[in-house]
């Protein structure tokens, strides 16, 4: 494997190929951190479509969180809204692509307590109230996650084993343990530079993907005082504008590592007519008036 597909793979979050030192991450995340002090209510809303990234925002805002906005390299700049924040947070990791796990991952670095969830997440006002006050609710130690909804047949043969970022929200706490355990939110985490020698081989066995350390944490090593709450699919999953629930996607990047939301989510998708269909038009007209 060349270099550049391991700088992919490390910005999309898999650490069996990860090329970054993590001395750089912590350096980098000093920047970080001056950015979010006083903030202990942040949103990361993961900027891969500025429109798309803007509706977010006023979710956010109109929850009464702080929106903290971060982008893939490859999308276009977002627009901010009054009293969100910004990090780039690859501006001195000069990653080709980066991945909303990476700033999900590394939390503990930056942020008392961080939400976040989808870029191509669109919630109903009254969930988004939900998800707030569960966020909200949250002690030192406690996480937020979504649990997926793969079926009957998926749940027997343990396919798609893991809890998921769909929406979520983390700790300080909980996102240093996580680290310190090797078993956070990246996937491959047997390759977790913290994972002890001796569960390589169990935790080899688990799913590969994103947030699969994350359940292996919450059932062998969470402290006792942390707790877990779960979020279901279903209550998110009609706003959730994927390949996943849309019979007709056309792919324009490939479905690896290099995948490109910027360019698959507003051709597969009208964020106009995805508002509508979640009683959004007010929210829309708030950031996109024309």
């Amino acid at each position: 494997m060349d270099i550049e597909e391991k700088l992919y793979r490390t910005g999309k979050g898999h650490w069996n190929h990860f090329s970054l030192e993590l001395e750089q991450i912590f350096e980098a995340a000093k920047k970080w951190k001056t950015k979010t002090e006083g903030y202990d209510k942040l949103w990361l809303c993961w900027n891969v479509d500025p429109d798309w990234c803007l509706v977010q925002q006023q979710l956010v805002k109109d929850a009464g969180w702080t929106p903290l906005v971060g982008s893939d390299p490859r999308a276009k700049a977002p627009v901010l809204l009054e009293g969100s924040i910004e990090i780039d947070f690859n501006e001195d990791l000069k990653l080709p692509m980066l991945h909303m796990m990476f700033p999900i991952e590394f939390a503990f670095l930056y942020a008392k307590k961080l939400a976040f969830w989808h870029s191509d997440l669109l919630v109903r006002n009254k969930n988004v109230s939900y998800l707030a006050e569960v966020f909200e609710s949250l002690q030192e130690g406690d996480i937020a996650v979504t649990k997926p909804n793969r079926g009957i047949k998926n749940t027997i043969l343990n396919k798609y084993n893991r809890y998921w970022e769909l929406a979520g929200c983390t700790t300080q706490a909980a996102s240093k343990h996580q680290f310190e355990t090797g078993s956070g939110w990246f996937g491959h985490v047997a390759y977790h530079p913290n994972s002890p020698k001796a569960e390589f081989a169990k935790k080899s066995k688990i799913y590969y993907d994103h947030g699969s350390g994350i359940k292996y944490w919450a059932k062998n090593l969470k402290p006792k005082n942390s707790k877990v709450y779960l979020i279901p699919e279903k209550l998110l999953d009609e706003g959730h504008c994927t390949r996943i629930r849309s019979k007709h996607y056309v792919a324009q990047s490939p479905n690896n590592s290099r995948r490109n939301l910027a360019l698959d989510l507003s051709y597969n998708f009208d964020l106009k007519t995805e508002c509508q269909k979640l009683d959004l038009r007010d929210t829309y007209k708030k950031v996109l008036p024309k």
